[in-house]
This record gives structure tokens, C-alpha cells and sequence, in this order.
């Protein structure tokens, strides 16, 4: 109750600061003298010399720290401030991801009318630049209008975490326990790696590799298209700073599950960097050995027709492995104009899983349970997996200012073999043999594309993008059963052979016109054309799908700067979600014979239309976006289960069977709110939250509770930076009861329609920094408060055949880690003078 408090706190704190703010009259800036004035000029750039634009520049008088005047720094990262009468001043240097850089004092005067700031590069060190002392640190969370930037860098609670934990903190998006990924309540969410496409998991990449995660809501015709709610871009570490440096980091975690402590996750990570004239190497290699305990309940009643049956299922699962990830690459700066990137990745990976189930059938005869088949089941499944991507990536600068073209070619593959081993030991009837079952899986998947990008300036300020990129996408997938009454004496079952093949080609080109109109009104304008051909074989069932088909996929975007503090943005998009190859393939997946699955290889793509009004405001020590949202789904691919029954040894038995159809349409319409306060110098806060309404136009949903939804969540996290090099972060989520898809039964694919209940958690995380913060020690504890628990009402209440099943899931928590880093190299000290000094001097 009292976090709920807080957030009430926060919310009308967000109110009141607004209404001051437009409340308050502007202040007039009058010199003294207008007739003995003086100037300042300069120039920002990042840390890899490209120019930042939008960069707030302030003039603060060194008296009494009242603001002079104030400029915004132009597209190649310039400003020049004039009419600032004599005197003494110093300069506040804002940008966003930035602390704030204050000058040392300076004098205009008669003598000096003019005062010029080297041009500076902004980047993430503490930096000396003759009267210009910086100290650079990222934001943990950077809220733009057209997408959200979280540093994992700056978080303290991702020590030692994977990417899936690092995004249960990021906002908009949810995890389950599963590491299922939702965006904005939607599962349709497109995931990249450095904005390629990835054959990684998620649980695969390790924090220490991340740099940042951009959340993009609604992208421009540049990128593709795939992924309903949007984009997830994974970037990984990748720096470019002079001589060598590096980090090598260890952790260890310990976690609680059903009364017993279990120490059995450890990581490793190596990050090392060269740079050396024109060249710039970089190796990143990490170690993990990780686990998942899990358990849960199912209680079902079905009935088909007269016939009704009770089914009850307890489940226990101790799911480990390890993987090993490297990452290497070599930037090769040919001369002032040509750039050359390449790039390598390898990972390996082995797990193993044991489970437990009980499950026993009983008959619904006036009301009471009669039970007519009932076992114990003992598992085991395991596996290894390879994944390799490569890339080439050219970059050529023209003279003409503002003007580029960029190469790239990149490839993936992922290949790798599955075992799956269990024993049924019968009860009920305690005369039934044993029943021994085998699955092998093969995998080879494999992912490329060709792409080449130009941009060139137009006109008056315009700039036109465009490009064509060619796409690659071959999965395949044999898989073959072998049971009997004997583990050995195993027949293989030639009916559950599935050798799947899905191929898939996609040809685009896109055109991009942006401009901006009276130094206010920004406008960008594009359109993206696709050509897709899909192949999918079933060569067990001889059993050939082709499906081709053209698509226009507009975007538009359209932002105004009221003032320096207040912005307005419009965007929209057209997105389009193509089916995976688990949802085509028709295969009967038999694992768990009270729950089957299959998919359904006439699926067609979904599309959706996706619109965005944004409000920004940047003050001082506050920010605050506010973005209402609508999206609007046609062909809505969603998991669908229905209750069957069959005949199995003179007795008729009830099962369910779970596949994918195209339903009509949906509509989600919400809004989400991001804060920021700085509330001393060592405190900050960040407040996300979102509310969303979900309606789904479907005739196989005859309840409305199925397919009407409001939902919502939000986020707090408090960071404070304190003295001596400590650094505390505390993190709040909660999350309400929502619809779910895949929420009942044991396995990847689950079972379909329901609602599943609120979740919350509390992230505690310190850090200490030693040896001139080249040493940091962390101490995180996930899932403090131990809400590990999520209970699922799934069902379909139908006249004849239905079901209603209640399940409850629980995995491990009060996850303690340990984790020490070193950084080589990580601060060096600069010369008096740079040689961007001197050019400065020149150029303005």
C-alpha cells in the first residue's frame, strides 16, 4: 500500500509541476547595457566525432546562476550565443543520456568580447578540457518521442543479469515467468541484436555484453516492418576509445525454491578494446551457467456433450545449462570518407532438464470424481545448440555535407540436436504396463540479408533515405518419436515423424523525405514496399504450403518544438507480424497427451495500423512524456484451444487441443506516462506507467471476458548516487490482471485464451567502487518481496464442449548475486591542448 502511496505521490507532483509551469510568466532577459555586449561560440560532438544536435547550451550569470541567455546547438552540432553584455559567466551544458557540464568561470569583457569553447566530445569519462570540466554519465533511462533508450551500463540491478531481467525493468515491456516477451500487452514484438535480426534467446546474452535497449514503438520505413507492438534493439558493448582498455567482470547467485537454497548460477564476462590509429578491435567473451526451478498446479473440468471429466496435474521442473559467447570485430577508418566494419559472434549452448508430473483422470458422474486413470511420470531432456553470425558493414561519406551511403551484408546460423526421455508409471489402473516415450529433435536454421542504404540533403534543409534490402529465412526442423512398455525395446512411431522445412524471401525497398519548416516544425514522410514468398514442406505427409504476397507499409512522423522545454509529436505506422514456423507446422506434438499441440499452415500474416500522439517536456531536473496510443489489427493471429475426445482402450477420454487461427481484428488503445525528478543531486527518480484497453472482434470468442480487457502497470525506481562511490538502486513493478495467451498446460507451446493474475516484484541493487572506481563491487537481490506465483483462469464455456482449468506457476526467487568487475584502463588523463583545440580555433 505504501508503494501504491508513492506512485499517487508522484503522479500529482507530475500534475502540479505542469500547471506551475504553464502558470508561470516568462522571464525577461535584460542586459544591462545593451549597447556593451559580447558573443560565445562553439561545437558538440559524441565520443566517435559525429555532430549532436539539439544540444541545450545555457549562459548562467556567475553572480547569482540566473540564465543569460540560452541556444540549441544546430545539425552539425554548433551554437553561437550573442547580445550577452560584459561580465562574468560560466556555461551548463545539457543533453539527453548526459549529466549536466558546467564551465569553470569566464570573462567577457571590452578586451575579450568574444569567448570560443573547444569543441568538445561528449562521452562516458570524466573528462579535463581546459576550462571545461566534465563528468559524463549516461541516464539509466532516456525517454525520446519516438522511442525509449534504457542504459544497462547505468543500471545497478543488472549486474550480472541476462537480457530477459534487464527487460522486466525496462518500461512498456513485460516478462514471464517463461521469458515470454510482451510490448504494450502484445506478444508481437520483433527482437534485434545491434538491429539485426538474432537466432539468440534472449536468456542467452548476458548483461555485461549490453550497452543499451531501444524500445520502438513506432519505426520509420527504414526498418521492417515485423512485429506488432514494435521493436526490441539489443545493442552490445562495442568502444572506441584510444590505446587498450577493457573489463573483466565474475558473479555468483543464490536462489530460493520450496524451502531449500540452490547456488547454482555463475557467470564470467571479458570485454577488451584496442584502438590504434585507423584501426579498432574489440573481443567480448562471457560465461554462463544458469538454472530454472519451476513448479505448478492444474485442476480442469471438461465436458463434451453428456460426457464430463475432472483432470488434475501437479508439476515439478529443474531446468539448467551453461553457454559460452563470443564476440569480435575490427572497425577499419580507411580515411576521412570510408569506413569498414566486420564482425564475428559464436555461441554455444547445453541444458538439460528433469521434471516430475502426477496426473490423474476422473469421470464426473452426479457430481462426484471417479478416477480412471492416474500415473506418475519421471523426465529428462537435453541438448546442445551452435549459433554463428558474421557481418560486413561499409560506410562512405561524400563531400557534400550530410551525405552517405552504407553497405551491409550480414549472416546467420543456428544449428542444434534435442533429446526428450520420459516414464509413465501407472496407478489407476495399477494393472496398465509402463509406458516409455523418446523424441530427437534436429534444428537447422539459418538468417541473411544484403542491404545498402544512401541519404542525400535536398532543397532547402530536406534529407531523402532510401535503400533495398534482400531477406533470407530457412528453418527446418526433424523431429521423430520412439515409445514402448520397454526403455529397451523402443519402436519409433512413424505417424509422429515430422520433418518440417520453411523457407521465406522477402525483397523491400523503402523512400524517406524529412524536413523541418520554420525552425519548429519537423515532418518526415515514408514509404516501405515488400514482396514476400513463403515455402513450407511437410515431407513426412508429402505436403507442400506456398504463400506469396505484396505490401505497402507507410510511415509518417511529425513533430513540433513548441519551445525549448515543450514538444509535440504525431506518428504513424503500418506493421505486419508474418507467422513462425512453429505456428505453421501442422505436426501433432503428443508430449502431454491431456494437452496437444499443432499449428496451422494456412495461418496468414497479421497486420496492424498504429498510431501515436506524444507530449514531451524537459525541464531542469524534470522530464515528462506522455504518449497515447492506438492500434488496430486485422488477420489477429492468437493461440486457441478447444476441448476434444477420443476413445482409448474402451474408455472415452477428454483432451484439448491448442492451434493458431486468424481471428478478425483487435483494438488497443492506452496511455503511457514517463517522469523523471531529480530530487536532490544524489536522488534521482523515474515513474513509468501505462493503461491499456484491449477489445478483440471474434466469433469463436463468445465471452466477452475473453476478448475485453483493461489493464495496466507501472514502474518506479529510485537511484541514489552517494558519496565515497556507492550507489544504491531500488526497483518497483507492478503489473494488473490482463488476458493471456499460453498459459496453461506444460511446455513452450501452452494453452490458449484466459486471464492470468496480478504480478509485482522488488529489485534491490548496491554497488561500491575501489581503486578510483576501476574496481566495482554489486550486491542485487531480485524478486525481494517473493511474489514468484502467477494463477491463470483459462476456459471456453461453450453449450456442448468446453472447459474450465485453474493452474498456478511457481519459480524460484529471492535471487542473491554477487558480482566484481575490473576496468583496464578505463580513465586516462588528456593533454593540455587537443588537436580538436586548435581546429576549433579555425572553424569559427
Amino acid at each position: 500500500m505504501s508503494n501504491f502511496r508513492n506512485f499517487v505521490f508522484v503522479v500529482l507532483n507530475i500534475f502540479l509541476l505542469t500547471v506551475d509551469l504553464f502558470s508561470q510568466p516568462q522571464q525577461k532577459m535584460t542586459p544591462n547595457n545593451s549597447n556593451i555586449k559580447g558573443s560565445i561560440m562553439g561545437s558538440i560532438v559524441d565520443e566517435f566525432g559525429k555532430p549532436i544536435e539539439f544540444a541545450s547550451i545555457y549562459v548562467q550569470n556567475a553572480k547569482d546562476s540566473t540564465t543569460v541567455q540560452y541556444a540549441i546547438t544546430n545539425e552539425s552540432g554548433r551554437f553561437s550565443i550573442s547580445d550577452i553584455p560584459f561580465g562574468n559567466y560560466f556555461i551548463e551544458i545539457q543533453y539527453v543520456g548526459y549529466a549536466k557540464h558546467y564551465s569553470s568561470v569566464f570573462t567577457i569583457s571590452k578586451e575579450y568580447p568574444i569567448y570560443k569553447i573547444p569543441k568538445f566530445a561528449l562521452s562516458n569519462k570524466s573528462t579535463n578540457l581546459r576550462t571545461v570540466e566534465v563528468k559524463a554519465q549516461r541516464e539509466m533511462l532516456q525517454s525520446n518521442l519516438d522511442k525509449t533508450v534504457y542504459n544497462v551500463e547505468s543500471s545497478v540491478t543488472a549486474d550480472g543479469a541476462t537480457a530477459v531481467e534487464v527487460l522486466e525493468e525496462v518500461p512498456s515491456v513485460d516478462v514471464d515467468m517463461d521469458g515470454n516477451v510482451t510490448l504494450r500487452g502484445s506478444e508481437n514484438v520483433t527482437i534485434l541484436i545491434d538491429g539485426r535480426p538474432t537466432q539468440l534467446t534472449l536468456d542467452q546474452i548476458p548483461a555485461a555484453m549490453i550497452e543499451s535497449i531501444e524500445v520502438i514503438t513506432n519505426p520509420s520505413a527504414r526498418l521492417e516492418p515485423d512485429g506488432m507492438a514494435g521493436i526490441l534493439n539489443v545493442v552490445l558493448k562495442k568502444k572506441k576509445e584510444s590505446g587498450f582498455n577493457g573489463m573483466v567482470s565474475l558473479g555468483g547467485n543464490l536462489s530460493f525454491f520450496q524451502k531449500r537454497f540452490y547456488f547454482d548460477r555463475y557467470n564470467g564476462n571479458i570485454n577488451f578494446n584496442y584502438s590504434y590509429n585507423k584501426i579498432n578491435i574489440f573481443v567480448n567473451y562471457g560465461f554462463r551457467k544458469f538454472a530454472r526451478h519451476s513448479a505448478g498446479t492444474l485442476s480442469r473440468d471438461s465436458w463434451f456433450g453428456t460426457d464430463s471429466s475432472h483432470l488434475d496435474q501437479t508439476n515439478r521442473s529443474d531446468f539448467s545449462g551453461y553457454n559460452h559467447t563470443l564476440n569480435t570485430g575490427l572497425d577499419w577508418y580507411i580515411n576521412k570518407t570510408n569506413t569498414l566494419n566486420f564482425s564475428f559472434g559464436y555461441q554455444r549452448g547445453n541444458n538439460n532438464n528433469k521434471s516430475t508430473l502426477y496426473s490423474q483422470n476422473s469421470n464426473i458422474l452426479a457430481g462426484e470424481y471417479f478416477p480412471y486413470s492416474g500415473y506418475d511420470q519421471e523426465g529428462e531432456s537435453g541438448g546442445y545448440n551452435n549459433t554463428y553470425n558474421a557481418a560486413i558493414n561499409y560506410k562512405k561519406t561524400f563531400e557534400k555535407k550530410g551525405q552517405e551511403l552504407t553497405g551491409d551484408l550480414f549472416f546467420t546460423q543456428r544449428d542444434g540436436e534435442s533429446t526428450n526421455w520420459y516414464l509413465q508409471q501407472f496407478f489407476i489402473p495399477d494393472t496398465a504396463p509402463n509406458y516409455f516415450q523418446k523424441t530427437r529433435t534436429i534444428d537447422l536454421n539459418r538468417n541473411g540479408n544484403a542491404q545498402i542504404d544512401f541519404v542525400t540533403p535536398v532543397g532547402n534543409g530536406g534529407r531523402i533515405e532510401t535503400g533495398y534490402k534482400f531477406s533470407y529465412r530457412s528453418i527446418g526442423q526433424d523431429y521423430s518419436l520412439f515409445s514402448g512398455n520397454d526403455e529397451n525395446i523402443l519402436m519409433e512411431d512413424t505417424t509422429q515423424t515430422n520433418n518440417f522445412i520453411f523457407s521465406e524471401f522477402i525483397n523491400a525497398a523503402y523512400f524517406i523525405y524529412s524536413n523541418t519548416f520554420w525552425k519548429k516544425f519537423k515532418m518526415q514522410v515514408g514509404l516501405r514496399a515488400e514482396l514476400a514468398n513463403t515455402f513450407s514442406d511437410l515431407e513426412s505427409a508429402d505436403t507442400v504450403y506456398k504463400n506469396n504476397y505484396f505490401n505497402l507499409f507507410p510511415s509518417v512522423h511529425l513533430k513540433y518544438d513548441i519551445n525549448e522545454q515543450h514538444a509535440l509529436q504525431l506518428s504513424y505506422s503500418r506493421r505486419v507480424s508474418r507467422p513462425t514456423v512453429w505456428q505453421l507446422n501442422p505436426f501433432i506434438d503428443i508430449s502431454d497427451k491431456q494437452n496437444l499441440r499443432k499449428g496451422n499452415p494456412n495461418l496468414r500474416p497479421e497486420f496492424a495500423n498504429s498510431l501515436e500522439l506524444g507530449y514531451m517536456l524537459n525541464i531542469k531536473k524534470s522530464s515528462l512524456t506522455v504518449t497515447a496510443f492506438y492500434r488496430q489489427r486485422s488477420n489477429l493471429i492468437t493461440r486457441y484451444t478447444e476441448v476434444k475426445e477420443q476413445e482409448v482402450d474402451g474408455q472415452m477420454v477428454t483432451y484439448t487441443m491448442t492451434s493458431y487461427e486468424n481471428l478478425n481484428s483487435s483494438h488497443n488503445i492506452g496511455v503511457e506516462l514517463f517522469y523523471g525528478q531529480r530530487i536532490w543531486k544524489f536522488w534521482k527518480i523515474n515513474a513509468t506507467g501505462n493503461f491499456y484497453r484491449n477489445i478483440i472482434n471474434s466469433d469463436d470468442l463468445i465471452d466477452e471476458n475473453l476478448s475485453r480487457d483493461w489493464a495496466w502497470g507501472f514502474r518506479i525506481n529510485q537511484t541514489f548516487n552517494l558519496p565515497k562511490n556507492w550507489d544504491f538502486q531500488l526497483n518497483f513493478r507492478y503489473r494488473s490482471p490482463s488476458l493471456t495467451t499460453g498459459s496453461m498446460g506444460w511446455g513452450s507451446g501452452g494453452i490458449g485464451q484466459g486471464k492470468r493474475s496480478a504480478n509485482y516484484s522488488l529489485n534491490l541493487g548496491v554497488k561500491k567502487g575501489f581503486l578510483n572506481n576501476s574496481l566495482i563491487v554489486s550486491l542485487n537481490i531480485r524478486d525481494l518481496l517473493y511474489s514468484v506465483v502467477t494463477k491463470t483462469h483459462t476456459y471456453s464455456l461453450e453449450n456442448v464442449n468446453g472447459y474450465d482449468a485453474w493452474s498456478e506457476r511457481e519459480h524460484d526467487g529471492y535471487r542473491i548475486s554477487l558480482n566484481i568487475s575490473y576496468k583496464i584502463n578505463n580513465y586516462k588523463k588528456r593533454p593540455e591542448k587537443l588537436p580538436m583545440e586548435e581546429e576549433m580555433e579555425g572553424e569559427i
